[in-house]
C-alpha cells in the first residue's frame, strides 16, 4: 500500500469520528413579578439530551418509549434528584444541574462526556412542583401537564465541540410559566429557553 493511500485512509478515519466533548448545565430564572410567592420549587430526577451523532440507546426507564426519549441518540446526562427554588435564581444567579459530591461535603456541576456534534433537544423530567406563599396560604402543588410524564422538551440546536465543553444555560421563566386556574389550583406550563 502506498504512502498516499495510507494518508487518505487516516484522513478518512479521522474525518468520520467526531470524538468526544462535554456538556455542563446550569439554570436561572427571569426576574419575577410573583408578589405573594416566596418559593417556586421544582424537583428534577433526570436530564437527557438528543445528540444527533450518537447511536447509543439509553436504558428506557418507566414510560420512556411512550415519551419518545429512548431511541438512538438520546443520552442520559444525570439521574440525581435535585430540587431547585426558581425564586432564588433571579437577577443573574445560576444553579448548576447534574451535580456531584466534592471532598468538602458540597456539590458542584459535573461536566458530562458525550459524543461531539449537534445537540438538537434537551429533556427535563420533573417529579413535582410546589408554590410557597408569603402570607401563610397553604403550599400549593402545581399541576404539570407533561413534565412528569413526557418531560419538558427544549430545542437546543447547539454543538458540542470535540475536546471542548458546551455550557448549556437554561432560563426557566417562573412568572410566565404559572397559571392560577378558576378552581383555585395552579398549573405549571414551563416557559424554558436556552440562553446564548
Amino acid at each position: 500500500m502506498s504512502r498516499l493511500s495510507l494518508l487518505f485512509g487516516f484522513v478518512a478515519l479521522v474525518g468520520c469520528g467526531g470524538g468526544t466533548g462535554q456538556i455542563r448545565m446550569s439554570m436561572t430564572d427571569a426576574p419575577s413579578d410573583l408578589v405573594n410567592v416566596s418559593q417556586v420549587n421544582i424537583t428534577i430526577d433526570e436530564i437527557r439530551v438528543h445528540d444527533d451523532a450518537s447511536a447509543s440507546v439509553p436504558d428506557g426507564g418507566p414510560g420512556a418509549a411512550d415519551d419518545g426519549v429512548d431511541g438512538a441518540g438520546w443520552i442520559v446526562l444525570c439521574t440525581n434528584v435535585q430540587t431547585v427554588d426558581l425564586m432564588q435564581l433571579t437577577n443573574g444567579r445560576f444553579t448548576p444541574l447534574c451535580l456531584q459530591a466534592v471532598a468538602d461535603g458540597g456539590v458542584e456541576s459535573r461536566p458530562i462526556d458525550v459524543p461531539a456534534g449537534r445537540i438538537s433537544q434537551l429533556r427535563l423530567h420533573l417529579v413535582s412542583a410546589r408554590l410557597v406563599f408569603n402570607d401563610g396560604t397553604p403550599t400549593a402543588t402545581l399541576t404539570i401537564p407533561s413534565g412528569s410524564t413526557s418531560g419538558l422538551k427544549i430545542n437546543v440546536d447547539r454543538t458540542v465541540p470535540g475536546g471542548g465543553v458546551l455550557d448549556l444555560k437554561l432560563d426557566f421563566n417562573a412568572a410566565s410559566s404559572i397559571t392560577k386556574l378558576g378552581n383555585g389550583t395552579y398549573r405549571l406550563s414551563p416557559v424554558l429557553t436556552v440562553l446564548p
